[in-house]
């Protein structure tokens, strides 16, 4: 049920599936003069936040959620480009309002800000690539991802693929695979606050007292969609920093995510095989 109505103000919306320890309110108050409208999404008890622009209760997850906001609402086309958000995912002070200026300049289709890099990192690709603001991908996760207009028309029907939301990210990279249609926004670093707990995370407790099998969902999607090549940075394509001399810009950024992809890949390699060894089944 959409609380207050449908009430678009803005060009842009940030969609926050939340619970009692949401970042959406801290967010807020650091975005006095924000160019976005706000709807959360609880899966826990509503919290005291009487500014919202919209609220709602729907769904067993974050994309159940704004599938039922969409119909409501009526969108997309009502804004330019909307983000979905986990609530362990910090901007920096004006970072969502930059994200989506970002966005609307480049006019990218499907993006996602980048994960600073002494944070919770799932996907090595996501790590912050300081010498770009926008870098050519060939995937994005569903922790933060930012739709324009034209891709939320182009991939909601994916939105209801699994129960986990876990795999829906890898169905956008084959759909869109050859395409050049996906970007991380690495002008704009984000925190993921906490680590993916696959073992007593509350979502994941629920999602097993349900007889969900995150694995079994995710070999599912894998099954029914091509492979796209896995996550990676792409050659070419990317906007680099201002500053950053022309003639080494693409060598030097090619050599920065060889040195990220050491750093991160090779532990979160070892963290899926310990997991495996130990019986969980999660993907992170």
């Amino acid at each position: 049920m959409l609380r207050g109505g449908f009430r678009p103000g803005k060009r842009y919306l940030a969609f926050f599936r939340s619970g009692p320890r949401s970042l959406h309110r801290r967010i807020m108050d650091e975005d006095p003069q924000r160019n976005w409208d706000i709807c959360v999404n609880w899966w826990s008890a509503p919290g005291a936040c009487p500014d919202l622009d919209m609220q709602t209760s729907a769904g067993g997850n974050k994309y159940e959620g704004f599938l039922e906001f969409m119909q409501h609402a009526d969108l997309p086309g009502k804004y330019a480009y909307v983000l979905l958000l986990d609530d362990d995912v910090y901007f920096r002070p004006g970072d969502v309002s930059r994200l989506f200026e970002l966005c609307d300049r480049h006019r990218l289709y499907l993006s996602q800000p980048a994960l600073l890099r002494d944070t919770n990192i799932n996907h090595v690709v996501t790590a912050q690539n300081s010498l770009c603001d926008v870098r050519r991908v060939s995937f994005i996760e569903v922790m933060a991802p930012c739709f324009s207009a034209q891709a939320l028309r182009d991939l909601s029907h994916t939105f209801g693929l699994t129960r986990s939301t876990c795999g829906i990210d890898l169905a956008w990279a084959s759909l869109l695979r050859d395409k050049n249609l996906i970007r991380v926004v690495d002008a704009v670093g984000v925190a993921h606050t906490k680590p993916v707990d696959t073992t007593g995370g509350p979502f994941y407790l629920k999602l097993r007292a349900m007889g969900v099998d995150v694995h079994e969902e995710v070999t599912d999607i894998m099954r029914r969609f091509p492979e796209f090549g896995g996550p990676r940075t792409l050659r070419g394509g990317h906007v680099y920093r201002a500053g950053v001399p022309t003639i080494v810009a693409a060598p030097a950024a090619a050599l920065f995510d060889l040195a990220t992809r050491i750093r991160f890949g090779v532990p979160n390699a070892l963290r899926r095989l310990r997991d495996r060894a130990r019986g969980l089944r999660g993907l992170t």
